[in-house]
């Protein structure tokens, strides 16, 4: 792209304005979610139905081992349990720390901002502000919502916010209305943070920063309908508790059918460890029998 021309057609915010502006309309970040401390995130591992299934079959086993004196099985499965949420707690402190680096560095990026009568500033993603005319380059990622000011073959990769994988051709407004383009998600002289340039250049006049983005809008939505399920979702896991239920109370009624053949045959020939055992598989039926009705209802 050629800076003198760049210069000679584009003014771009005063460095007063661009103080001003930052201050009325707020920095290009993202707030993110409130961070959730360590102990939540670690007792929230407990909270998986198969871990309190272990929870009480450890305590059943306790509770029956105490009067034989056999804890092995009782300490097997606490060891299990303990060993399973500290591996999943560590695996997500972990990917969540990584997710947070890079979205910080991300907010690091440089690109080329006419400011101050015509000059080029090289400033970070979280420095742009509402106003600024930021030159966009092949590859580069667009920092914030804008409109297009100058297009030269630009090309946007627009699938992060809208899924279609097909770039698609950004204009001035002047030549969308001159060229009487169909908009498709966005008008052909609107681009949005999150998106890429795979192809020309251009100049982008920033309208929305931060929070404001239709990036950062998606993203609070996101977080807030988190327990909302979509219809097909509803449907899908009423088939899945269904399926569940069914298949659970078809095994506990042959289980039952069977021992009682057995105890009725005089055939069933048993330690007092494993009578114990069969206690604590049937407690642990019923209890996810029952958890899987109540998710049901």
């Amino acid at each position: 792209m050629n800076n003198t021309r760049d210069r000679e057609r584009f003014v771009g915010l005063s460095l007063p304005d661009v103080e001003k502006n930052r201050q009325k309309y707020g920095d290009n970040i993202i707030t993110p979610p409130p961070e959730e401390p360590l102990f939540k995130l670690f007792l929230s591992k407990f909270n998986d139905p198969i871990i309190r299934i272990l929870i009480v079959a450890a305590i059943v086993s306790f509770i029956v081992g105490y009067f034989d004196d056999h804890y092995l099985e009782s300490l097997g499965i606490l060891s299990a349990i303990l060993l399973a949420t500290t591996i999943a707690f560590i695996n997500e402190a972990k990917a969540k720390k990584e997710f947070d680096i890079l979205n910080q560095v991300r907010n690091e990026d440089f690109l080329n901002v006419i400011r101050d009568n015509g000059k080029i500033f090289r400033v970070m993603k979280k420095e742009i502000v509402v106003g600024d005319l930021v030159i966009i380059e092949t590859g580069e990622e667009i920092p914030a919502d804008g409109e297009i000011v100058r297009s030269v073959s630009l090309q946007i990769n627009e699938s992060a916010l809208t899924g279609e994988s097909v770039p698609v051709a950004k204009y001035t407004k002047s030549d969308t209305e001159r060229l009487k383009v169909n908009p498709r998600t966005f008008e052909a002289y609107i681009v949005k943070r999150g998106t890429f340039v795979t192809e020309g250049n251009g100049i982008v006049k920033i309208i929305d920063v931060g929070d404001n983005t239709e990036l950062g809008k998606t993203t609070h939505a996101a977080l807030e309908s988190t327990e909302r399920e979509t219809p097909l979702n509803i449907q899908l896991n009423k088939l899945s508790k269904l399926i569940g239920v069914v298949g659970f109370s078809i095994a506990i009624l042959v289980f039952v059918i069977l021992l009682s053949k057995a105890l009725w045959g005089n055939t069933l020939k048993l330690e007092t460890f494993q009578y114990k055992n069969i206690f604590i598989v049937v407690i642990s039926l019923f209890i996810m029998l029952r958890r899987l009705l109540l998710l049901r209802g």
